[in-house]
């Protein structure tokens, strides 16, 4: 019995000591003291100093990042250094506080009016090691030194220098056990079991959309604070208007031969049963290439237009500056075609070639990229118009069939000619 009862006291101490080294640490945010800079201490100083106290307290409270607010230390600078007899901010001094405030971690500083703004400079002392593990300076502008914008301010102090993360988390859990959620229009994750937890998100307020197969598509407004966990419940309704290819016993269609089940009611639904997603990434696709097509066509229709046009000139002036006789036979109107019968004609026949090489490839890219330009429509239609189009249903339950516009592109290529021909059919 004496051995279990030891036994028992060993086994209470390791787990008291374990439970104390998983704790987590504490800190004491001390009043933020204002200093007198030689025009005296106004109102305005005094209340930016308090509530920039209570911005960094509240971060702490959140206890999302390495420390816990310590409880009953919501003092005053000034006031503790008049109880502990210091008349400086010496480490050793504030750390005999900490230790008062049974903190692990002092943050205290002041606060100086200056023309441009309030100065204000923070301290992080670690109380067991009375040194300090980060300080900061930096200056609030007036017109940030109250409202929203301090409350901002403090929060990005406390992160600097505890290093807590300015980002917060956002937990969404919903009636489907399975879909895709959005953010601003962009996917940020999928719904699991019901669930989702989308992290490493900036402050500030987010278009939340939800879809679901079966069901409408889901919007809010959603705001996110920094180092916190919000969480948001959403309740998809069901798309009435989706229902089974072929009728089953509890189908719910009415009419000759149908089974009593579940009762379809007619609404406006969303019609997007793919997303878009496949198109949309096409639509980028064919953007890019119409863009690099474009470009290409431009480049070779300059040089056709410009330098191969000069090179050809200038051979043609040289061959009738070295064969005077036969100079007369080469102004024509095509003197390519007149080259052909001339001796010593190479750097003409060379310059002619190089431009109507080049004029091919012209008339090649710009068929390219008319084509690029209507397959860019066309996917862009696809993947960002047509998914979020509704369509209005009533009546019996039965299969909604969508007539999708048939769209053909036929290009027509040529060494002189380029056209491409579009039929959509409704």
């Amino acid at each position: 019995m004496k051995r279990a009862l030891v036994a028992l006291c060993f086994g209470l101490v390791a787990l008291g000591a374990t439970g104390k080294a998983w704790a987590k640490p504490t800190i004491a945010v001390l009043g933020l003291e204002v200093v007198d800079t030689g025009d005296g201490v106004d109102e305005k100083s005094t209340k930016m100093a308090k509530d920039l106290t209570d911005a960094l307290r509240q971060r702490a409270k959140l206890g999302t990042g390495p420390f816990a607010l310590a409880p009953g230390s919501d003092k005053d600078l000034l006031e503790m250094k008049l109880l502990s007899a210091c008349d400086s901010e010496a480490d050793d001094c504030m750390s005999a506080m900490g230790q008062e405030l049974a903190a692990d971690r002092l943050l205290f500083g002041n606060v100086k009016k200056r023309p441009n703004g309030y100065q204000v400079s923070l301290k992080l002392l670690n109380v067991d090691t009375k040194k300090a593990d980060k300080t900061m300076s930096d200056v609030i502008p007036f017109a940030q030194a109250s409202g929203a914008d301090l409350t901002r301010w403090g929060k990005v102090f406390y992160n600097r220098l505890t290093g807590a993360t300015d980002q917060g988390t956002l937990v969404i859990k919903a009636n489907v056990d399975r879909g895709i959620v959005y953010l601003d229009g962009a996917v940020k994750g999928n719904l699991v079991g019901g669930t989702a937890r989308i992290t490493g998100l900036s402050e500030g307020n987010y278009q939340l959309a939800i879809e679901a197969e079966g069901h409408l598509r889901y919007e809010a407004r959603v705001s996110v604070q920094a180092g916190q966990d919000v969480n948001h419940s959403a309740e998809l309704e069901t798309n009435a208007l989706v229902g089974r290819d072929r009728a089953s016993p509890d189908s719910g269609t009415s009419g000759p031969g149908a089974t009593p089940g579940r009762t379809v009611t007619s609404g406006t639904v969303s019609s997007d049963e793919n997303g878009g997603g496949g198109s949309r990434a096409m639509f980028w696709a064919s953007l890019v290439a119409t863009g690099v097509s474009g470009g290409a066509m431009t480049i070779t229709g300059l040089q056709v237009r410009g330098s191969l046009r000069e090179d050809k000139e200038r051979a043609i002036r040289a061959y009738q500056m070295a064969h005077p006789a036969d100079a007369e036979r080469l102004d024509t109107a095509d003197a390519c075609s007149a080259a052909g019968g001339l001796p010593d004609n190479k750097d003409i026949i060379r310059a002619c070639e190089a431009g109507k090489n080049r004029a091919i490839w012209t008339n090649v890219l710009i068929g390219t990229t008319v084509v690029g330009a209507a397959a860019t429509i066309l996917f862009y239609y696809k993947g960002y118009v047509e998914p979020r189009s509704s369509v209005e249903a009533s009546g019996q339950a039965r299969r909604n069939k969508r007539t999708k516009p048939a769209v053909s592109i036929v290009p027509a290529l040529s060494p002189t000619q380029v056209g491409a021909g579009v039929r959509i059919d409704f």
